[in-house]
């Protein structure tokens, strides 16, 4: 080959194995020493963790959540009554027990830079008697990796952002949504709904609603219909057990009070102040339940936004004259026509 033609193609070589080392540098700074990828970090079988915790400091307010497994169930260590999502748990403690680190850093890594001084989370799995600890400091931005090491002297690993992601749920993402009854709409024979100072009750026949009082009164079916499955379908947003005392609940003086009566099973619920914190919420409280406060949808108290004559329903007479009323202009032959 030409000599000329050659020095173009070694320059660009060149250039080629410059960019590549500057790329390699920039993927370990801080990583120099880079030993075998893919190291387990957790001995355990996650079927053996008896307790798990973690510390997230990555928003402005700290968590800590600790966990506790007995016979095969999960339950919070600060309220053992809150009912957690145990598939949730489950998954944490599984993703820590298998978790595997990229690389483990060489002993002249820059420690000090890795932000373990303040760390963004800490992790502990305990099974019996043996304990496993985790310490996140920062992220590395160019490699999209944590720095993470098990021992305060114990040599630093990268691990990957996915790996870590979403690991610490707050404790309302580890709460399991509650049913508020068993009952179905079919189950239901009886209902009252209390708003303010105005009661109505109804009873349910063969799928047909009638107001006992005034059983040949007619009614909008789907709206009633639509108060008995609001709270026959209703789920829980977050339980609050054991409320504080001078927390101003509106649960002594409700926005309205709805009970189901079924043939074997019943349910009151009141449905108190929207909460303070998130208009989107309001509190509910369930008879047999008075240490136990729910949040729910604030959107629930719509379904129960009537009174007798806004529940009045179209008779055959009044459907008949709203179609002649909506008659074409043109004459009886035209309607007749348009029908």
């Amino acid at each position: 080959m030409n000599k000329k033609k050659m020095i173009p193609l070694l320059a660009l070589a060149a250039v080629v194995v410059v960019l590549a080392t500057a790329l390699l540098l920039l993927q370990n700074t801080g990583d120099s020493g880079e030993a075998a990828a893919g190291v387990p970090l957790c001995d355990f079988d996650s079927a053996a963790v008896t307790t798990l915790r973690y510390r997230d400091a990555s928003g402005e307010e700290p968590e800590e959540v600790s966990l506790t497994r007995t016979d095969g169930t999960w339950t919070l260590d600060s309220d053992p009554e809150l009912p957690i999502d145990q598939s949730k748990a489950e998954t944490i403690a599984e993703n820590l027990a298998g978790l595997t680190a990229v690389r483990e850093l060489g002993e002249d890594a820059d420690v000090d830079s890795m932000g373990f001084e303040e760390p963004t989370y800490e992790f502990e799995l305990t099974a019996g008697e043996d304990s496993w600890n985790l310490t996140v400091g920062g992220k590395n931005a160019m490699t999209n990796t944590w720095y993470v090491r098990k021992s305060e002297e114990g040599p630093v690993y990268t691990v990957s952002l996915s790996d870590l992601s979403g690991l610490c749920k707050t404790t309302r993402q580890l709460y399991a949504a509650q049913e508020i009854t068993d009952l179905t709409v079919e189950d239901v024979t009886v209902m009252t709904v209390k708003v303010g100072k105005d009661t109505l009750r109804f009873e349910q026949q063969d799928g047909t609603w009638a107001l006992t009082d005034d059983p040949g009164y007619t009614l909008d079916q789907s709206a009633v219909k639509k108060m008995a499955s609001t709270i026959c379908d209703l789920t829980t947003r977050w339980t609050v057990t054991r409320p504080g005392e001078d927390t101003d609940y509106g649960l002594d003086a409700p926005n309205a009070i709805v009970t189901l009566v079924g043939p074997t099973d019943s349910v009151q619920c009141f449905f108190g102040n929207v909460d303070p914190g998130d208009d989107s919420l309001c509190y509910l409280r369930v008879s047999g339940q008075q240490d136990v406060v729910y949040e729910v949808d604030v959107e629930t108290l719509s379904a129960f936004a009537y009174d007798k004559d806004s529940l009045k329903g179209a008779t055959p007479e009044t459907a008949e004259a709203d179609v002649i009323a909506e008659a074409p202009v043109g004459g009886a032959d035209d309607f007749a026509d348009a029908q």
